[in-house]
């Protein structure tokens, strides 16, 4: 596990191997184990290499000039040992690889590689992977089972493979700046290059300030910073020597499944696979834990856990029987009963429950802030935030957690009106209207209900823009021209490459497999992967998501929706699957409550000094994207007792604090 950066020049720059040190040292909390950094010159020749300490140390570069450059701060957790540090090179010295997350299938592979003839010195996945790369080139991204973002310098061919996981687990960052290509695992690396813009990308402003959505292209909110989208690789060739030019191409590794499997939906088949899901995420050099939200997916985990560890240590050699929970006491938000109901099927587990409250939030609220690097819709992340927290201070370096289940097994709310509309559509009409009087019944009003149906019924183009519209007339506390903002020319463009299919699906696809594509890859679940890495990241942890283990997703990918959503309830397979698992009171659950925090109450109790500065202020009124009057009046709704505005203040409120921290000032390293 790594914190990567790297460096495409367009020519010789005296002050360049300071950068690549600035930005590396900068990612220090991403791996404070050992970190170093190598350039090179023409063609890869020399090749000059240096070892880091922690930040402030000092690093001479003597008067070296060179034409890229490579750098990586480690957490170590597989092979220990100097034979795991990064950048890392072939034997011939003609590849090298930084490499940020875990393969899963690395000894698997070593094993296959070996008999076509590679050798390994240590016990290191990085050393797998570069071995990989050698004998597949780019086709070794399909045959890795993890999570990676990763860069390698392939001189023999001329060219920067830039290549991120299936899902984006692990971030990759790029940019263009004064004097060529920049990357880096956090934007914040990028944002100390000259000539790096500080400016807004208006038009993923305007969709996070109205909309809540963040991550969901392969922009950032940074105008020119963008993200290697999910699942690809991007090869940007060295040979047109002017990497402000640059050229290359750029691939999709994986497609979500769009054809629904009835013989696949067996409860033994997705407890299998659960269950080998957990097994294959155990592997570690350092102590493995795990959170327990008290939800179906973090219990699951942590149920199997329990199981293979009592068949045998082997297979869960590091498991350190820690789990951490968020408490909130006297909260209807609060699932404490649920967490302790797995501890007390396990009594050897050893539960820790930490209590995150408003006021510590703002006393972390500039770091939390400088870690995410971008707004967050809710203040729910403190949640996490200090789960990971007391796990670094118990000493977990690996943390298990659930991201991923929701989204493959259909648990949010959301999924009822897409749902709904493909019964419609398939003129299913007695299932229909049983599920619609059920998700009426349970999670929503009947009038709501049905015009979210009728509107995912709409083309999807359509339906944005009309949701675009009613929002610019609702949203009066936005600025009005904030809704007209053109789109930004994205990644590809910028890098003058051919984009790959990045589509969720065609018109020939069913809607709701579309809608599902969506929520994994780009609406849902992209930015809870930002917050869990930087959130873990931010405490030297690992964090690892066995529901998003690529047998595990393909299965339930290809399930019926009816197998996942039925009567009312959500991942009705997996609770089928769950039984005599996990214990009954977490698998019967009929409440979804998501790790949230109590966002009204804090709003207007601890939290009101804060946000209350913040948009009575100067630069509020001069930020351009507010309408401070308007801004007014949202928040004497939400003081009145409007919780349902309670969101849209928090993210009005979080802009400005952003704005602040990295418009308006220089990006530090505190």
């Amino acid at each position: 596990m790594c914190g990567i950066t790297g460096l495409i020049l367009e020519e010789h720059h005296d002050r360049a191997a300071g950068w690549l040190t600035d930005m590396t040292q900068l990612l220090y909390h991403r791996g404070p184990d050992d970190g170093g950094a190598v350039v090179f010159g023409h063609n890869g020749t020399p090749a000059v290499a240096r070892t880091f300490g922690p930040p402030g140390d000092p690093v001479d570069w003597g008067h070296v000039r060179f034409e890229l450059g490579l750098g990586a701060r480690r957490l170590a957790v597989l092979d220990l040992s100097p034979a795991g540090r990064q950048p890392m090179p072939a034997p011939d010295k003609h590849a090298w690889i930084v490499f940020n997350g875990e393969i899963y299938n690395h000894n698997a592979l070593r094993d296959e590689l070996t008999g076509r003839g590679m050798t390994f010195q240590g016990g290191s996945d990085t050393e797998v992977f570069l071995a990989a790369y050698r004998v597949w080139g780019t086709d070794c991204f399909a045959r890795l089972e993890g999570m990676w973002a990763a860069a390698i310098v392939d001189w023999a061919a001329g060219r920067v493979v830039l290549s991120r996981d299936r899902f984006g687990i692990k971030p990759l960052c790029v940019t263009r700046f004064d004097a060529g290509i920049a990357f880096a695992s956090e934007i914040k690396s990028l944002l100390l290059l000259p000539g790096a813009r500080r400016g807004v990308n208006e038009a993923r402003l305007r969709d996070f300030l109205s909309e809540g959505l963040s991550d969901h292209t392969d922009d950032t909110l940074f105008e020119g910073i963008w993200s290697i989208p999910a699942g690809c690789w991007v090869a940007i060739d060295l040979r047109t020597r002017t990497a402000m030019h640059s050229a290359g191409e750029a691939k999709r590794i994986w497609h979500p499944a769009h054809e629904w499997n009835s013989d696949a939906a067996t409860p033994d088949r997705v407890r299998d696979a659960v269950r080998q899901a957990v097994a294959c995420h155990l592997g570690s050099d350092v102590p493995v834990g795990s959170c327990l939200s008290g939800g179906l997916d973090s219990s699951a985990i942590v149920s199997f856990v329990r199981q293979l560890a009592d068949e045998s240590g082997d297979k869960a050699p590091n498991w350190s029987q820690h789990t951490f929970t968020a408490s909130l006491p006297d909260s209807p938000l609060d699932e404490t009963e649920y967490a302790q109901a797995v501890l007390n099927a396990f009594p050897n587990l050893i539960g820790h429950f930490v209590e995150p409250t408003a006021d510590r939030l703002l006393d972390d609220l500039e770091s939390l802030m400088w870690h995410q690097e971008q707004p967050f819709s809710t203040p729910s992340i403190f949640m996490q935030w200090e789960v990971m927290r007391s796990a670094s201070q118990q000493g977990v370096t690996v943390l298990l957690d659930g991201q991923g289940g929701d989204e493959i097994f259909c648990g949010y709310q959301g999924h009822w009106p897409p749902y709904l509309a493909h019964l419609l559509s398939r003129a299913r009409l007695p299932a229909f209207v049983r599920e619609f009087r059920a998700a009426s019944t349970h999670w929503f009003r009947r009038v709501p209900l049905a015009a979210r149906v009728a509107a995912q019924l709409l083309p999807d183009k359509l339906r944005v823009r009309l949701r675009r519209a009613v929002n610019s007339q609702r949203q009066g506390w936005l600025a009005a021209d904030l809704f007209d903002v053109r789109e930004e020319p994205g990644l590809f463009p910028a890098l003058r490459l051919a984009p790959p299919d990045l589509r969720a699906g065609t018109w020939r696809d069913p809607a709701f497999a579309r809608f599902l594509s969506r929520t994994l890859l780009s609406n849902s679940l992209p930015s809870l992967l930002r917050f869990e890495d930087r959130s873990s990241m931010a405490f030297s942890i690992e964090a690892r998501v066995p529901f998003l283990d690529r047998p595990l997703v393909e299965l339930a990918m290809g399930l019926p929706p009816a197998q996942k959503l039925k009567s009312g309830r959500m991942k009705v397979i997996l609770r089928r699957a769950m039984q005599g698992v996990v214990p009954d009171a977490v698998v019967e659950r009929t409440d979804k409550i998501g790790f949230s925090a109590p966002t009204a109450e804090w709003m207007r109790g601890p939290l009101r000094p804060w946000w209350r500065d913040l948009i009575s202020s100067q630069k509020f009124r001069e930020r351009g994207c507010f309408n401070p009057s308007g801004a007014e009046k949202l928040a004497a709704a939400v003081e009145k007792g409007n919780d349902a505005r309670a969101e849209d203040l928090w993210r009005v409120a979080i802009v400005e604090q952003w704005a602040r921290q990295f418009l308006d000032t220089p990006t530090s390293t505190t």
